[in-house]
């Protein structure tokens, strides 16, 4: 399933709003970029947070998300 650009946009005031630190790109149509904060500030509870964040907002689209072993990357498939 394709990544919607505004998404990325929606994800990202999100994660500002929530003070999280991580920024999501858009690498390709299939593939989104989980860039982390800098090294003083990456913790594995932001990171969670992060990730469940970005999984709560395509949860309310009913979309799966899929996010690789080391959590930087993310794809979505449709229900």
């Amino acid at each position: 399933m394709d990544i919607n650009y505004g998404d990325i946009i929606v994800l990202n005031s999100e994660l500002k709003r929530k003070n999280l630190r991580y920024h999501v790109s858009y690498k390709n149509e299939k593939t989104a970029c989980i860039e982390p904060p800098g090294e003083c500030c990456q913790t594995e509870e932001l990171k969670e947070k992060t990730l469940e964040c970005i999984q709560d907002y395509y949860r309310k689209k009913n979309i799966t998300v899929h996010f690789t072993e080391d959590g930087l990357y993310f794809s979505c498939e449709g229900s």
